[in-house]
């Protein structure tokens, strides 16, 4: 191991079990008051775990999650309008908003860019960096 991968693992904080939570907020069906429960604490609590590990809130991931899922149905053609009811956006519309704030791009956009769709499709921490801004998420 370098001493710059030395450096780097001395100073990441990483907990597998939030690593599993991110995941599991990721899936349908999922919330956080239940996550937390699973887990034997309160929400309030695990809010102050990811903000101690300097992440963005449960309900943030939950929401990623949602989008990242109705990403992963552009390929099929079918109209975005059922895409948007099948994971409850209020309508079309409201998705479209949302990919936007989420991914800077509508969904008829990302539909023509695969690679893109792989990208942004990917789960739990998936392309996470310390340096996306939660200004342009809007959830700062």
């Amino acid at each position: 191991m370098s001493n710059l991968e030395a450096e780097i693992e001395a100073n990441t904080r990483h907990d597998q079990e939030v690593s599993e939570i991110i995941e599991a907020l990721c899936l349908s069906g999922n919330s956080v008051r239940c996550l937390a429960r699973q887990q034997g604490v309160s929400e309030r609590t695990l809010q102050r775990r990811f903000k101690d590990l300097s992440l963005p809130s449960p309900a943030f991931w939950r929401q990623l999650g949602r989008a990242r899922r109705a990403v992963q149905a552009l390929p099929c053609r079918v109209p975005l309008a059922e895409i948007a009811a099948h994971y409850g956006y209020s309508d079309q519309a409201h998705m479209t908003r949302e990919f936007v704030r989420w991914f800077g791009w509508t969904p008829a956009q990302l539909r023509r860019n695969p690679a893109a769709i792989a990208d942004l499709a990917q789960p739990g921490l998936g392309n996470w960096s310390g340096e996306i801004s939660l200004e342009i998420a809007g959830l700062t």
